[in-house]
């Protein structure tokens, strides 16, 4: 008797598709070990999650020490993961966003910041998985230190980040750590995972209640998870590049030393407020708080590295520290902040008292210092 194919039901086979792509995404939602290895067996083709390291022995996983091995920089697949995105589209995507980024801040003109900069990303580039050239620029966020990797390779260091920096290569470790975001190509892979849930979702929306699980819960928290280890690995990647080039990796360490620092500070201050001793007492550091955030806790980031250094990072003798360039442009960028006092005389102060302008420095008749109008 012949046998034709086999048919399901209309409604089961529905339920068969939203049952697969469930496994294939909710990772977070793993009950194990085991489940949670057939779930990335399962996912898409070389679709590989940011693989950060926590007290692992050197040569206890064959896998991870010939991933992260500082001898193959260039030659490890960083960033290879599946990924809706191509090269092309995705520089296309970094430069929209670095066009609207160029008109919304303030950029330093001075030459020889910009070269030295510039000379200090691309040396950084060379030693990294990066397989894209890249664009860098300077810019003057106030106070505030930061650095910006953007996808398809534009970097933007602010002048606030130099001057915080006590040495060349502290500027270089979190240089390096915006490269390695870069390298990895974590913004497109996240975006396509995140594509990749919106397509769960219409489909799940269809199985009906049931599916809500993870509309509200799994999809999310594969996301943040995957933030999070993407900033773990970057750390990682930042420490491997800066020690390849030949920079002190302990110096990224102090820089989330100070990044910590100013955390503990802000938390000082908001102790302040009414109440917030009472929030205070919401355990945030448990498994389960820290599961809903985007961003890894800084101690923890900074336990990682210690222990990844001594797992990744073959030792040396002699690292650089700092260097007569950096302590130049340093003191080029001190000088271009410092205000220039000019001395006026009366109808010239007269004048600017009409125009209604604010204060001025005017000369007070008892003291040959100069001192704000009050």
């Amino acid at each position: 008797m012949p046998h034709g194919p086999l048919l399901l039901p209309r409604g089961f086979r529905l339920h068969l598709i939203v049952y697969i792509l469930l496994v294939l995404c909710a990772f977070p939602l793993a009950t194990s070990a085991h489940a949670q290895q057939i779930a990335n067996q399962l996912f898409l083709p070389h679709a590989v999650e940011p693989q950060p390291t926590e007290d692992l022995p050197a040569g206890k996983d064959a896998k991870k020490a010939e991933k992260y091995n500082v001898d193959r920089i260039g030659r490890r697949g960083i960033g290879h993961g599946f990924n809706l995105y191509s090269f092309r589209r995705e520089h296309e995507l970094g430069e929209h966003l670095a066009a609207s980024f160029d008109r919304a801040s303030k950029l330093i003109t001075d030459p020889v910041v910009n070269e030295y900069v510039n000379r200090l990303a691309q040396g950084m580039v060379r030693y990294s998985d990066a397989e894209i050239p890249f664009s860098v620029k300077v810019i003057d966020s106030g106070d505030i230190p930061r650095a910006y990797g953007l996808p398809g390779g534009f970097l933007y260091v602010s002048s606030a980040l130099i001057l915080a920096s006590d040495g060349e290569a502290e500027l270089a470790g979190v240089m390096a750590h915006e490269i390695a975001h870069v390298a990895a190509r974590h913004a497109t892979r996240a975006l396509t995972r995140r594509q990749m849930c919106n397509i769960v979702d219409s489909v799940s929306s269809m199985a009906g209640p049931a599916s809500l699980l993870w509309q509200d819960v799994g999809g999310p928290l594969s996301l943040k998870k995957f933030a999070r280890n993407a900033e773990f690995e970057a750390d990682l990647l930042g420490i491997e590049y800066a020690w390849a080039a030949g920079y002190d990796p302990q110096a990224l360490l102090d820089a989330l030393e100070k990044l910590h620092a100013m955390e503990v500070r802000r938390t000082a201050l908001f102790s302040k407020i009414p109440g917030y001793q009472m929030a205070k007492k919401i355990p945030f550091h448990s498994k389960v708080a820290q599961s809903f955030a985007s961003y890894p806790l800084t101690e923890e980031r900074i336990a990682r590295l210690q222990s990844e250094m001594v797992v990744f990072l073959p030792s040396r003798k002699d690292y650089i520290l700092d260097t007569n360039d950096f302590e130049e442009v340093k003191a080029r960028l001190l000088s271009s902040r410092t205000p220039v006092l000019h001395h006026r005389d009366t109808n010239d102060d007269k004048d600017k008292d009409k125009d209604g302008n604010g204060p001025v420095l005017r000369r007070h008749p008892e003291s040959t210092s100069d001192m704000f109008a009050p």
